[in-house]
């Protein structure tokens, strides 16, 4: 059934995301990017198409621009009874047609499954990176080290300083947008701060499940990197998710940032053999 598709692809909109959750839901194959933006609001973003076999809906793929001129594959998935490699020829080019025309120069994806990488590999996209995951299992947690400023809650109105810091302390791919930046904070349980003299100069947002906490951003101006800063937010969260029962923090990070793998292995997070490849596509202008 796999070559019997009659391409119809169009851009979804606001009425379509009971059919879209519903999809996504039984979908057989479903790449899901680790996201803290849901469906509804990337349905406000181009392109966010759906394919057609007549009249039944078998395939979306959402891969909205971010920062850093760079787009993320942030959704794909089809029905059981169609070949990924196939559906994936019919809505890719015309995805990247449309990021492209947004002066866009690249898209990366995650792999989180073993199926998507020969279909990235296949259409260009290259091995760029790795996320390792790690973990800390409740232990004996030092004391906060002494740090510049003082630690505090976050509050919704310090989002636009976090933001400014956020885009000088990350690089390329892995800048966020405001309203990435903003959903991280509305879904944290614990996000703090360090700030000197008004300003921040360190952030961190934590998650919680039933696992325990996860550690989703940690950020620090460069300008204020090595001074303990990161240290001091991590460890001061790890001590709060103790208090909050909370005896397991997982976080990930990119495998070419030794920065922050040496905070991590200071404070007795272990590896927990997952890891995942990213992958980037940059096609020659």
């Amino acid at each position: 059934m796999s070559s019997s598709i009659l391409p119809n692809i169009r851009q979804a909109v606001d009425n379509d995301i009971d059919i879209i959750s519903s999809f996504l839901n039984e979908a057989y194959w479903k790449h899901q990017h680790l996201d803290w933006l849901n469906p509804q609001e990337l349905l406000k973003q181009v392109p966010f198409y759906l394919l057609f076999d007549r009249d039944q809906l078998v395939a979306c793929l959402s891969c909205p621009p971010s920062a850093g001129e760079n787009a993320w594959l942030r959704i794909f998935a089809l029905r059981s009874n169609y070949t990924p490699q196939t559906v994936w020829e019919q809505l890719w080019p015309s995805a990247w047609r449309r990021i492209s025309s947004l002066d866009i120069r690249s898209a990366s994806a995650l792999a989180l499954s073993d199926w998507i990488e020969p279909i990235l590999l296949q259409s260009g996209f290259v091995r760029s990176n790795a996320v390792i995951f790690l973990e800390w299992l409740a232990s004996d947690v030092p004391e906060v080290p002494n740090f510049p400023g003082t630690i505090r809650r976050i509050q919704e109105s310090d989002l636009p300083a976090i933001f400014h810091l956020d885009r000088y302390a990350f690089q390329g791919i892995w800048k966020n947008t405001f309203p990435e930046l903003e959903g991280g904070f509305k879904q944290s349980a614990l996000a703090t701060l360090i700030e000197v003299d008004g300003e921040p100069i360190g952030y961190q947002f934590t998650t919680t499940s039933v696992w325990g906490g996860h550690l989703a951003r940690l950020a620090v101006d460069p300008s204020w990197q090595g001074r303990g800063v990161g240290t001091a937010l991590v460890t001061d969260l790890l001590r709060q998710s103790m208090r909050r029962g909370f005896h397991r923090v997982t976080v990930n990070t990119q495998s070419d940032n030794p920065k922050s793998y040496s905070i991590y292995q200071k404070l007795g997070f272990k590896e927990t053999g997952d890891s995942y490849s990213v992958f980037t596509y940059r096609p020659k202008p």
